[in-house]
């Protein structure tokens, strides 16, 4: 019997978890660790969050028609507040967190994956295991938490060999979003992505 463990990221927990379970393990890394597909484009935009709604319609207006966006929030009630802002300004939209049962959460997958809506906000609930063609944009309306989740949410996109792009919106005047930049620095100069230089200064 062979046993293969996949991770976009492999930080020392999954390591220390994958020496546990596994005997004499061999490891097969493709590209560099912890970093982005080179498929994706980067963006960084230092924004406060009271301009992220109507940049996200921006993007909205731009993007609905080439493909899948997939939209990440910080937590449960703002993947909530953002799903109910779109319904309202008339962008049909699937939500994801996990708040909601197992039935649910495989039913917004499957129309997701499907042509029944290609716009889902989600929690990073999202960012792992979620394999789905197509994707062509990935927001992260909120900057998520620690370098690994930024590699997982990003990697949603430009997979397969497909092209992909990435947006993340950051104010480093926020407290919680400040501690956030250090890993998005480190994310974009790992994959020879432009740093904007208000994010460098923080």
């Amino acid at each position: 019997r062979q046993t293969v463990m996949f991770s976009a990221t492999f930080p020392r927990s999954v390591e220390t978890l994958a020496r546990g379970l596994l005997v004499n393990p061999i490891e097969v890394s493709v590209g560099g660790k912890s970093v982005v597909n080179a498929d994706v484009t980067q963006i960084v935009e230092v924004r406060p969050k009271e301009e992220r709604f109507l940049r996200l319609l921006e993007l909205l207006g731009e993007w609905f028609e080439r493909g899948k966006i997939l939209v990440f929030v910080a937590s449960q009630d703002g993947c909530d507040a953002l799903f109910r802002d779109l319904l309202r300004v008339g962008y049909p939209c699937l939500s994801l967190h996990g708040g909601k049962d197992q039935a649910d959460r495989a039913s917004t997958i499957a129309d997701f994956k499907g042509d029944v809506c290609s716009l889902l906000v989600a929690t990073s609930v999202a960012a792992r295991g979620l394999d789905v063609k197509g994707v062509a944009l990935v927001v992260n309306f909120d900057p998520p938490s620690h370098h690994e989740d930024y590699i997982h949410r990003v990697g949603r996109t430009g997979r397969a060999g497909a092209k992909g792009t990435a947006i993340t919106f950051i104010d480093p005047g926020e407290a919680e979003e400040e501690r956030a930049a250090p890993d998005l620095v480190r994310a974009l100069a790992e994959a020879g992505a432009p740093v904007p230089r208000d994010l460098a200064a923080v």
